[in-house]
């Protein structure tokens, strides 16, 4: 059988080979159409294809799809974790008599801007939502999940919301932070991060995060409307001071 000797690196190859099996040159095949070879036996045939079709390099690209198809394996099971592990959370707050009337404060103050300042706790907003979102607990269940309760987290300048929801008992969580502010006269809140579960959202989506909490905020509207009447507000680590307009 006629060999094809490599001019760069001397390597012999097979005669239907175009470029190096081993350097990848282009061969030199023009003497091929004087050559007359010997007819080639069954044997040596099976024996030309093998080395040609070379079974090590099938062995590695096999084993390359089982490595990637593993770490995609591994990435995706890292995800759903961080999406299902549950948060760090306070219990739910425990409303002693009436909870705190937030609302009709918020409405007194815009209309007759008196108090000038109210000042609430995080605990006593969390017994709000408690006390406001039971009432409307049918229309933020969903079909497979259960909505459970909704908490804030007042920190300096920031207010962070959670939802607890349940699928089939066990307990899922998102959460949204907002940074706020007051400007032009008006108070203004820009989303900055958001979680499902322990997994942060790419900032690409995260516009989109308000889409998960659309039930909650539908459900407050007439709290939101309130607050934004409002001339001022402060965000402290636990507390919220909201000031009326003059």
């Amino acid at each position: 059988m006629t060999k094809l000797i490599c001019p760069e690196c001397q390597r012999e190859n097979e005669g239907e080979r175009i470029y190096c099996h081993s350097c990848g040159a282009r061969l030199d095949r023009s003497g091929l159409a004087t050559r007359k070879d010997a007819p080639e036996g069954t044997k040596q045939a099976h024996q030309r294809l093998q080395r040609m079709f070379d079974p090590h390099r099938g062995r590695l690209r096999k084993m390359f799809f089982a490595v990637c198809k593993l770490i995609l394996s591994a990435c995706l099971a890292s995800v759903i974790l961080q999406m299902v592990m549950p948060l760090d959370l306070p219990p739910p707050p425990k409303v002693l008599g009436l909870a705190p009337q937030i609302n009709f404060d918020l409405e007194k103050a815009n209309l007759y801007h008196h108090p000038v300042q109210l000042q609430y706790a995080q605990d006593q907003v969390d017994a709000y939502l408690a006390y406001t979102l039971k009432s409307k607990k049918s229309s933020l269940d969903k079909p497979g999940l259960s909505f459970q309760r909704a908490m804030v987290g007042l920190g300096e300048g920031t207010c962070t919301i959670t939802v607890e929801r349940a699928l089939f008992g066990y307990s899922l969580y998102q959460r949204t932070s907002y940074q706020v502010s007051l400007a032009g006269g008006k108070i203004a809140a820009s989303n900055k991060a958001c979680w499902i579960g322990r997994l942060p959202i790419h900032p690409a989506i995260m516009r989109y995060s308000d889409l998960l909490f659309a039930d909650v905020w539908s459900a407050l509207s007439r709290e939101r409307k309130l607050v934004a009447q409002m001339g001022g507000i402060e965000l402290h680590d636990g507390s919220v001071i909201l000031t009326a307009r003059q």
